[in-house]
């Protein structure tokens, strides 16, 4: 498959958004893997930029999917981050935690930022 293709092929609007669902699935199903560590009340562990990381790709794959940002869309995002913190008080070895869905609205911050930042651009 030649990469002209592939672009096209990712192009769509309707892949991001099977993108964006199976995205969603996959964070659930991290989630739902059990954990035997100790809770860390450490701001910036590894494991809050792995949810910032994994709030990025999430608040992208959106974006691409729906084309812009709504308040609609980021109330939905911001209650899936604590659907997953929920969720994984459910999963032995798991506990939720405000510092996760702290990180998980700050990726999804920094792609509205981006995505803003880049349409005042293109407006100059």
């Amino acid at each position: 498959m030649s990469y002209r293709v592939l672009f096209v092929t990712l192009n769509n609007q309707k892949t991001y958004r099977i993108l964006f669902g199976l995205y969603l699935i996959a964070i659930l199903a991290a989630s739902s893997i059990p954990g035997h560590s100790m809770p860390k009340i450490i701001i910036l562990s590894p494991d809050k930029l792995l949810h910032l990381a994994e709030y990025f790709v999430l608040g992208v794959l959106a974006y691409l999917s729906f084309k812009r940002f709504s308040w609609p869309l980021f109330i939905g995002l911001i209650l899936f981050a604590c659907f997953d913190e929920i969720w994984q008080s459910f999963i032995p070895g798991r506990w939720p935690s405000v510092f996760d869905v702290a990180a998980d609205i700050l990726g999804i911050m920094i792609v509205i930022g981006a995505v803003y930042f880049r349409s005042l651009k293109a407006h100059d």
